[in-house]
């Protein structure tokens, strides 16, 4: 376990690294803005404040992490002053972070606060820079409608269950992060160019995720893989291999085109295949029978945005399908131990239809799934597992904890997503590819309040408002009230 930790450490020092230099190269698209601004006086000032707040945040942290964590720190600075420069890098390295999740390696308290401190980091700059440009708005869609009032719905579920501590504090530990980068994504980016930075983000965190798994399942616990029911793993809050598999399931179509869209060539065609294997044969490791037909909306999806004959589309989309199905036959597991999966999964999700339709406003409450198990269970079957029992199910998660209308609002939310997915397939086809692939994978995971949702919705939102969507209401509080402003 110390070898693993010890891995882990360094492979946060070099995505962390890597991270830094590809937001290195993004800004050299900035360079032509800043040529722009014929005063010289104004660049200088800004060079020497950033570096000022870059050498003292690199300071600050050797303090903690002596030299062992000097290049940790060393990117930690650059990012700061980034972050502090343009909004589009602070919610890129807030992605970073919360996808990377360092403080579950490092244990010390500078660490277990710092997605407290960068998110104040984020929203300062955000704020900031509305200020200094007179942009007084608050970026507001369809989109973000819905997760509002899904939030809010959510928020009630807690505050009115009977479980009401527990509740709101889940609710503040888990949900709220969601609720903050959806926000901080669609007001930290001025224009399309400026989601690249979030997108590096969420390719660079899965990466690394994807080693720390293969290391752990082939390398570390190599010895237990001919035992059956062997899966892979990774470590903290994604250990397990349902939710690992999600998550590569969702960052595969990012990374493919991410590639593609580099200047590797004419190597990107080769390096992008070879990252589309590697997920995939670390998804099929997992030996999760819905990340297996999430893999399977993944290829049809994609073959739906590079045909253009319906007939052929609807050909590739029941392939696809089938193909699904007939990979799960084959998947090592046990029958008993598959059987006994399924049997559970259905007892879960009566239990939560069950919890939804008795309880339609306000469900059983936030968080309260395992609570009330046993009491809407169906003829009192609790199923063979044992511990914090879960839907497994997205969607019956929402209907079963928050009643039937934050139900509608997140199904409106996904269809809204899938819209703007669609819209901009041609131009940006990864996201209608990964909302196909993760929506389907979902539909047996509990994940409704897991940020990954958020990012991903709320990434597709904001390329198609940039892209095609209508231009932005903006408002601001001024002493005779509200005026509008054109975009």
């Amino acid at each position: 376990m110390e070898e693993l930790k010890l891995l882990t450490i360094e492979l946060h020092q070099l995505f962390f690294a890597l991270t830094l230099l590809g937001f290195g190269f993004c800004l050299f698209s900035d360079l032509s803005d800043i040529s722009k601004n014929k005063d010289q006086h104004k660049r200088g000032e800004m060079a020497i404040i950033l570096g000022g707040i870059a050498l003292g945040t690199f300071v600050y942290l050797l303090s903690f992490w002596g030299m062992e964590g000097v290049f940790l720190a060393l990117s930690f600075s650059f990012f700061v002053a980034l972050s502090v420069y343009r909004p589009k890098y602070a919610v890129g390295f807030f992605v970073y972070l919360l996808l990377s999740r360092p403080w579950e390696t490092f244990d010390n308290q500078m660490m277990s606060s710092m997605p407290r401190d960068i998110s104040y980091l984020v929203m300062a700059s955000l704020v900031g820079h509305k200020i200094l440009n007179r942009q007084f708005y608050f970026r507001f869609n369809a989109g973000t409608f819905l997760f509002l009032l899904f939030a809010v719905w959510m928020f009630l579920s807690a505050f009115f269950a009977s479980h009401q501590v527990d509740a709101l504090t889940m609710y503040n530990e888990i949900f709220v992060k969601g609720v903050i980068l959806f926000i901080l994504i669609q007001n930290g980016i001025e224009k399309s160019s400026d989601i690249l930075p979030a997108k590096l983000a969420l390719v660079s965190a899965i990466l690394e995720k994807c080693i720390i798994s293969f290391y752990k399942t082939y390398l570390q616990d190599m010895g237990t893989l001919a035992e059956e029911n062997a899966r892979l793993v990774s470590v903290g809050i994604l250990e397990n291999s349902n939710d690992i598999a999600a998550i590569f399931i969702l960052a595969i179509p990012f990374t493919a085109y991410f590639i593609l869209n580099s200047k590797l060539r004419p190597f990107n065609y080769i390096f992008a295949l070879g990252a589309v294997i590697g997920m995939t044969i670390l998804v099929f490791g997992a030996q999760s029978r819905g990340a297996v037909l999430g893999l399977a909306g993944l290829f049809g999806a994609f073959f739906f945005t590079r045909l253009r004959s319906t007939r052929s589309i609807a050909l590739v989309m029941a392939l696809s399908l089938l193909g699904g199905v007939l990979v799960m036959g084959k998947l090592s597991r046990s029958s008993s131990d598959l059987e006994g999966s399924t049997g559970n999964r259905i007892i879960y999700w009566k239990a939560g239809i069950n919890m939804g339709i008795r309880n339609p406003i306000f469900g059983v409450g936030y968080w309260g799934f395992h609570e009330h198990f046993s009491s809407y269970a169906l003829d009192g079957e609790t199923g063979s597992e044992e511990g914090h029992r879960e839907v497994h199910s997205a969607w019956l998660q929402v209907l079963s904890e928050g009643g039937i209308p934050p139900f509608i609002f997140y199904l409106c939310l996904w269809a809204y997503g899938l819209y703007c997915g669609f819209r901009i397939r041609r131009k940006n086809p990864e996201y209608l590819i990964s909302l196909v692939g993760y929506g389907i994978t979902i539909t047996f995971l509990s994940h409704a309040y897991l940020l990954y949702a958020p990012i991903l919705l709320a990434l597709t939102i904001t390329q198609y408002q940039m892209d095609f969507g209508p231009k932005y209401a903006r408002k601001y509080i001024r002493a005779t009230g509200f005026r509008r402003l054109e975009a």
